[in-house]
């Protein structure tokens, strides 16, 4: 294995001072998830089938859940576009990219919808590791929703 230039106390110090960039720049985004809900207790239900007695469509209520994750958030401007046409991604009018934790991916890669500065986003992009040493955050890109 080769060495690195960094000891493991440079290492350790330099993903604390981006810890700190991120405490420092973050702001909360929500996260919403289509979840199914818990069925309650019904004798005429049969969970083996997911369904009532006597009814041949199973039943399956879906409830939209908000989630609260802590995101750097970069707004692109008209001088920022030729970043985004390296990423292959469309023009930067109503795209923003944000930095999140591996929670937080997790729960984005299933979202119907997230919410920034009460701004409703898609998810326009995969999430794409980013850290020195180990990936610590995701960046992902979102588009404004019509």
């Amino acid at each position: 294995m080769a060495s690195s230039i960094f000891t493991d106390t440079e290492k350790s110090a330099i993903a604390d001072l981006l810890d700190n960039v991120h405490e420092t720049f973050k702001k909360d985004i929500y996260v919403f998830v289509k979840e199914a809900t818990s069925v309650g207790l019904d004798t005429n239900y049969n969970p083996l089938y997911n369904r009532y007695k006597d009814q041949s469509k199973s039943v399956t209520d879906k409830v939209l859940k908000k989630y609260t994750y802590e995101a750097r958030v970069k707004y692109f401007k008209k001088s920022d576009e030729q970043v985004l046409n390296d990423t292959g991604l469309p023009s930067s009018e109503n795209v923003i990219r944000i930095k999140v934790n591996n929670e937080a991916k997790e729960k984005i890669k299933i979202a119907s919808s997230i919410e920034v500065d009460g701004e409703k986003y898609s998810v326009i992009s995969d999430p794409e590791g980013i850290g020195p040493f180990s990936i610590e955050y995701y960046k992902i890109y979102l588009k404004l929703d019509s």
